[in-house]
């Protein structure tokens, strides 16, 4: 164990968690004596491979996080965690339009032979990459409403990602095909292969859309249980919700992957280290700028949208730059300082009400290590925080076949929360604990809930 330690790939997990967690209890206080479980002692009963002190190896090529982090970039893993995904068109009432992918059984039957099948009409035909795996459910298909009793995990992607990206179906692939879930992606506007049919696009604050979301998977699934999973930007975006909704929670349990908990920090460490100034903020800024291009039409619709895009577009190289004078802006924010500090889901930490649990690579070159919610984290009995010590950003890669670590515990861990606590009936007690203040500094795009019911 002492010569593992010592290699670059070696990975030890280390947990962040309050003094007094959530206990989950039977109400029938005659029950087993109504002895109760915590967050903390599921992981170590259930899923070692998370518990504090645990280690492992990654795949020993990938010597650092920087390595761990392009690794998923440069490989997209097509042949690997294979899904198959229909496709849901959401239309919002406060406008726009938003996609959500549900994982479905691969028939095996090839587009050519497949009948002929619903087309939206502000949505796009999928590409020759995807038509074989994608295809749209049409706005009355039967199969869009279910009174079944499946645990349903609902995923978010990362900055201008989607379903298709190869962290997001390695989890959705794992936990339909092993565990008996059923999974679904909720993809930003303009993401994946879908339409910005209004002048408007998303942020890491941005909530309307996923709650638009969740109130309506829950009507069409009244009986499922609801999980959350968010990588990236999505992550953040997830935990804002979780610190906006608080006790009104429709979710039982969620999962944040490396999350730019604070925005204005991620930021400067994104644009000021060698190696973020140098390739990743680039590389995400012309990402953004791909999207942007890709719906310019109904971009500049907004007048104010149009004069920035004439007269910026072609000198933005960075995400600052493009947050700066457009995201910040197009928001009501005055420019990306401002929108990264109202933003930065780590000031919702404390309105979080929800079994809440943060996985995090401590050599992260995209969004940092060193300003962590640690404090947050300890003062709400409801989160805790899983560091690595090393995984980079969504890599955690353990060989070259993209195979990656953090798949199999996070969906086992699931598992066990929906068998052992959710099915069980277990609520949390919350007799003797300690809850912080729950009303956070509002997120200034957020709408009324009356809007966006």
């Amino acid at each position: 164990m002492r010569v593992k330690s010592l290699l670059p790939s070696f990975l030890a997990v280390h947990q962040v968690v309050s003094e007094n967690p959530i206990e989950f209890k039977s109400s029938d206080k005659g029950k087993n004596g109504n002895k109760g479980i915590t967050i903390p002692e599921l992981i170590k009963r259930e899923v070692p491979e998370l518990a504090d002190g645990a280690t492992d190896t990654l795949y020993g090529l990938l010597v650092n996080g920087h390595l761990q982090t392009a690794y998923g970039s440069v490989r997209r893993f097509e042949k690997r965690d294979k899904v198959q995904y229909k496709r849901m068109v959401l239309k919002y009432p406060h406008g726009g339009e938003g996609t959500v992918d549900f994982a479905v059984k691969d028939t095996g039957i090839t587009t050519i032979k497949k009948k002929k099948e619903y087309m939206p009409a502000n949505q796009p035909m999928f590409d020759m990459n995807l038509k074989i795996k994608y295809s749209y459910y049409s706005p009355d298909d039967p199969k869009l409403k279910s009174t079944d009793t499946k645990p349903m995990l609902i995923l978010l992607h990362g900055l201008t990602g989607g379903s298709r990206e190869s962290y997001v179906r390695a989890v959705v692939h794992e936990i339909t095909t092993k565990y008996d879930f059923e999974a679904c992606v909720f993809n930003a506007r303009g993401c994946c292969y879908s339409a910005i049919t209004t002048p408007l696009l998303y942020n890491g604050g941005w909530t309307n859309d996923i709650r638009y979301c969740i109130n309506d998977l829950r009507k069409r699934f009244p009986n499922r249980k609801f999980y959350m999973m968010g990588f990236s930007l999505g992550a953040s975006i997830m935990t804002n919700y979780l610190g906006e909704e608080s006790d009104r929670t429709k979710i039982e349990c969620a999962i944040s992957m490396s999350n730019p908990f604070d925005l204005f920090h991620s930021s400067y460490f994104i644009n000021n280290t060698p190696m973020g100034s140098r390739f990743y903020s680039p590389v995400l800024g012309q990402n953004l700028l791909r999207m942007v291009r890709n719906h310019i039409s109904v971009l500049e619709e907004n007048p104010n949208f149009k004069a920035v895009l004439d007269q910026n577009l072609d000198k933005i190289r960075t995400v600052k730059q493009f947050d700066n004078l457009l995201t910040g802006p197009m928001f009501g924010y005055k420019n990306a300082e401002e929108y990264y500090r109202n933003a930065s889901s780590c000031k919702r930490i404390p309105g979080i009400r929800t079994p809440f649990v943060a996985l995090h690579a401590m050599d992260d070159p995209i969004v940092g290590s060193d300003h962590l919610p640690i404090s947050q984290v300890k003062s709400n009995p409801y989160t805790m925080l899983l560091e690595t010590s090393t995984g980079g950003h969504v890599g955690w890669f353990k060989d070259s076949s993209g195979k990656r670590w953090y798949t199999e515990p996070i969906c086992k861990f699931l598992k066990a929360f929906h068998d052992q606590i959710t099915v069980m009936g277990l609520k949390p007690d919350l007799d003797n604990v300690k809850l912080p203040n729950p009303k956070c500094e509002p997120i200034a795009t957020t709408f009324p809930s009356k809007v966006v019911q």
